[in-house]
């Protein structure tokens, strides 16, 4: 049986297992709820009450024994809800407002005779789900829409407490480059993306997105940091699309959002405009940004049958330092039909297409136009589902999803010219490598609801594949050429090619009981998770230029290379300080199984992944900047990677070994309290604390600390550092292959964060909506023994300070190095009133700490047989230095016209409005000739003029 045909009959067998069963798959993170609980004027509870519910979604239900009705997997949205009973007055609510993953609890008191009771839903919804067991934001429509911002995921994520993104966004500068982000501790890697309900996280690119997005076609976003649900696979942020769906009622909205060069200023301090103006003396900047589309959706067949489709497209172009154009376009389709086949059995099939066309990536100081890359290639998501409904007690649902995608980099240079990596100023010349890859993934789960008494009992399985095919050519002669002091340079001849060809495996089940004791809510439960990377058997071409170092190779294929098999238990507390339910105390513990990379386990192929050869102090003979086959002729290797220098043709086992590891685990611990201030408005506040465990790493072979001895100090002076002493070391005896690595545990080595967290939520009543939130941050590492290191060397990757702050470096396209450390502090503060004569006003602020200044000095020799040119890192904590604080400010005036359903808005929307021009990255490296320079400033302040129309 091939793979299609096993993934179509594993998908045949889980939707007949939910029409059958109640089968264990994964908690709805997607949807949201209504529990009703109706009593009768003495406060007894009342069964046999008929509850209508109407808004995004229709359904009917009857109350049991214990007088409670639920209605799950429920699109956000605002609903109204009516209960009847015969001889008692009808009760009426046109107002309960549904998020995604939470659960609105509403109390119904019927009274005795005819009179219809009309319940005020501000005093009847909530400002908190009191069952939550998650650390969760969630970003309405109303807020996606009315509060300005640059239209992509990453500045929303910017909006969530304790969520930190490298890169500041100012009216959709970097939109279509995918920011780096990280919360709480948990590494980028951990981070993942959903779609109404289907994993679509690339599991190649760790934690990234595999697409970019019609910012219109969400119904509301919801990010996830931490917390005891059973359905948050990793300790990192969990974001969930919702899309929008069709309804009874007919709906639809277009938009035409704009931008150009006279309607932004100018923001470039006079002492940078030499350095960093560029061709036009103003830096970066806007050329043209247009953001338009429209989505339609209505019922096909009243109460039966409903559609709802998209278009969405996104033009940016900016203009680089030389003054010329980076363009990027995202250009993004959506449908989703829903059928309700019965009262209880409904379903709907998901299509999505996101392509993302860029020219000129990666544009910026150190990556002129022939360095950059032209970018291509389309992301497709096919999802169905099935929702079945067995009485009042057990809900179910099954689905079954494929995403298609991959993409490519092609050099604008071409692929005939020599590339050079750096020069003496770190700047690429003539062109780049090109990259091509091919990542399909599909995935089933099943989650199961079921109602018994004070019992909640959540059951969920699923199984998900990623592959990974990619390649990389390096153009021209295949030689990477970096300046040493020119015309001195160092050749780097390589043999990448075709560098990963794997597959992933990853199975999941979970189970646990809610427990409802009056004040007090108890939730257990469990998770397990089983993740392997296998390496496929594939072929790589060498280098000519070196045939006996790096000859043609073809690979063996190696199944569950690596394996991660874990329990993670989970248990948290809530409990209702006060009668009326408006405080409630929550305490949990959590811990995370790591999410496992689908190449995890590449390193074991018999190929290898890159390899290459080092040969150093190369003249140039020829005066064309690069190294050429006669400028290397005769010279051996003096450094390579990826290959046994003694057998490198061999393929018969593999270069490296697996020894003893565990699973990277995360332990949590919260502590917190929600208040209800007043209707609509509830503050939070949480104190978070995490043990990160069990790392894995992959040094040489059988090294250690302890194999290292000092071989010298590096002294010097120099600003912005002052003077400094670095130590380095080397190995004592060299390994007989120095590239042979082993992947094990990592012990002695830990890390732990420290956080507090304030907010406040004030949904959309009395004209005036917002959010508000800070939060404190402390995230630390630990070295405990000589197995906890490698090279004790201090460097840039590696500053292996004990209790120093853990650093992270970031980039993309077109940015300087991003070191990012959590800020101590971080506000954001997003809202909106709506004023007289149909005129509103939002804003959207965020104000944190700097990040990280960490000045080294690169080609260090140190006289390390392993590797003699080292990054030494030049002061003694990374937190030494600190780049300005930032503070963004977007500011929205707008104008809203209406005629019955029909609504059309103007809006004027200012970013950075204050004109700041922060600092957010400098040269480091103090070794180059642009060492201290500022690489990068805030974009400076631009108008947006955006038209919406709505019905």
């Amino acid at each position: 049986m091939n793979k299609r045909m096993l993934q179509a009959a594993i998908a045949a067998l889980c939707l007949a297992m939910v029409a059958m069963t109640a089968v264990p798959a994964a908690a709805q993170v997607f949807t949201g709820r209504i529990d009703v609980t109706v009593v009768d004027s003495t406060g007894a509870v009342l069964p046999g009450v008929t509850v209508e519910l109407t808004g995004a979604q229709a359904a009917t239900g009857v109350t049991d024994a214990r007088g409670e009705a639920r209605f799950l997997n429920l699109a956000p949205g605002r609903y109204t809800v009516v209960a009847k009973l015969s001889g008692f007055g009808d009760w009426k609510n046109e107002n309960v407002p549904v998020v995604a993953g939470a659960i609105v609890p509403l109390k119904v008191s019927l009274s005795v005779g005819g009179m219809a009771t009309t319940v005020d839903v501000t005093g009847a919804t909530p400002a908190f789900d009191p069952k939550r067991t998650s650390q969760s934001t969630n970003v309405t429509y109303e807020e996606l829409q009315n509060v300005p911002s640059s239209r992509d995921p990453w500045v929303v994520l910017q909006t969530v407490p304790g969520v930190i993104v490298d890169r500041v966004n100012v009216g959709g500068a970097e939109s279509g480059q995918q920011s780096n982000y990280q919360a709480k501790g948990a590494a980028g890697g951990e981070n993942t993306w959903n779609i109404d309900g289907v994993p679509i996280t690339d599991m190649s690119a760790l934690g990234s997105s595999p697409t970019y997005y019609d910012f219109d076609m969400f119904q509301e976003m919801q990010a996830t940091t931490g917390g005891s649900d059973v359905a948050n696979v990793t300790p990192g942020v969990a974001l969930n699309f919702v899309l929008k769906s069709g309804s009874n009622t007919p709906r639809g909205s277009a938009r035409f959002y704009f931008e150009n060069q006279d309607m932004q200023a100018n923001n470039m301090p006079a002492n940078l405009k030499a350095s960093l103006g560029g061709a036009t003396g103003k830096g970066n900047r806007m050329d043209e940004y247009k953001d338009y589309g429209l989505e339609l959706g209505g019922p096909l067949w009243k109460d039966k049958l409903w559609a709802w489709g998209a278009y969405g497209k996104t033009d940016v172009t900016v203009l680089t330092l030389a003054n010329t154009p980076d363009r990027t376009i995202l250009e993004n389709y959506s449908f989703k039909a829903t059928a309700q086949a019965t009262q209880s059995l409904r379903g709907n099939f998901t299509y999505y297409r996101g392509e993302k066309s860029k020219f000129g990536r990666s544009a910026g100081p150190t990556r002129p136009p022939a360095t950059t890359w032209n970018q291509g290639g389309p992301t497709e998501l096919f999802k169905g589902e099935a929702n079945l409904v067995v009485g009042n007690d057990l809900f179910l649902t099954g689905r079954y999803s494929h995403v298609s995608g991959g993409f490519y980099l092609t050099p604008q240079g071409g692929l005939d010219v020599n590339m050079i990596f750096a020069d003496d100023a770190g700047i690429g010349r003539n062109s780049w490598y090109e990259y091509k890859t091919v990542r399909p993934q599909y995935n089933t789960n099943l989650e199961a609801n079921w109602f018994r008494g004070k019992h909640e009992v959540k059951a969920g399985f699923g199984y998900r594949t990623a592959d990974v095919d990619s390649s990389y050519t390096v153009p021209g002669n295949a030689i990477m050429t970096y300046h040493d002091g020119y015309p001195n340079m160092i050749a780097e001849i390589t043999a990448w090619n075709k560098f990963t060809g794997v597959a992933a495996k990853y199975t999941s089940g979970f189970l646990s009981d809610t427990i409802s004791l009056d004040r007090m809510t108890v939730n257990v439960g469990v998770r397990w998770d089983r993740q392997a990377s296998s390496v496929l058997a594939y072929s790589q071409k060498g280098n000519p230029l070196m045939p006996t170092l790096l000859p043609d190779l073809t690979g063996k294929a190696a199944d569950d290379v690596i394996v991660w098999n874990s329990f993670t238990p989970r248990v948290g507390i809530n409990y209702a300080v006060t009668e009326n339910r408006k405080t409630i105390a929550r305490a949990s513990y959590a811990s995370f199984a790591s999410q496992m990379n689908a190449g995890q386990g590449s390193f074991f192929s018999t190929v290898g992944s890159f390899r290459g050869v080092y040969i150093y102090n190369v003249r140039d003979l020829n005066g064309n900047g690069t190294v050429d086959a006669a400028e290397i002729a005769g010279r051996t290797a003096e450094n390579w990677y990826g290959f046994d220098i003694n057998n490198p043709a061999n393929v018969g086992t593999p270069n490296h070994r697996v020894g003893d590891y565990k699973v990277p685990t995360t332990h949590e611990v919260i502590f917190g309290v929600d208040h209800e201030l007043m209707e609509n408005l509830g503050v939070s506040a949480s104190y978070t604390f995490r043990s990160f465990v069990n790392f894995n790493w992959r040094p040489v072979q059988g090294l250690r600390s302890d194999d290292y001895v000092q071989r010298g100090t590096f002294t010097g002076n120099q600003a912005p550092v002052g003077a400094y002493s670095v130590p380095y070391y080397g190995v004592v005896t060299v390994p007989a292959n120095r590239t042979a690595t082993e992947y094990i545990n990592r012990d002695g080595y830990s890390q732990r964060f420290n956080g507090f967290e304030l907010s406040a939520t004030k949904r959309m009543s009395n004209k005036w909506m917002a959010r508000f939130g800070f939060s404190i941050n402390d995230h630390r590492e630990y070295f405990d023994g000589a197995n906890s290191l490698g090279d004790p060397t201090p460097t840039l990757a590696n500053p292996n300070i004990d209790g120093g702050q853990v650093l992270r470096a970031s980039g993309g396209s077109g940015k300087s190095g991003i070191y990012m450390l959590l800020p101590k502090y971080q506000f954001i503060l997003t809202g909106m009133y709506q004023g007289p004569w149909g005129i509103n006003l939002a804003g959207n602020m965020m104000n944190r700490q700097g990040f990280a200044m960490p000045y080294n000095r690169n080609l260090v020799a140190t006289g390390d047989p392993l590797g003699s040119n080292k990054t030494l890192l030049l002061v003694k904590d990374v937190s030494d230095f600190r780049l300005p604080a930032v503070t963004s400010l977007d500011l929205r005036l707008g104008k809203e016209f209406t005629y019955n359903r029909f609504r059309a808005s103007l809006d004027l929307d200012l970013f950075n409005a204050l004109n700041s021009a922060t600092v957010l990255g400098r040269q480091y490296n103090l070794r180059l000739s642009t060492a201290d320079n500022v690489l990068e400033i805030m974009n400076p302040r631009i108008l947006r003029l955006g038209v919406r129309f709505s019905f």
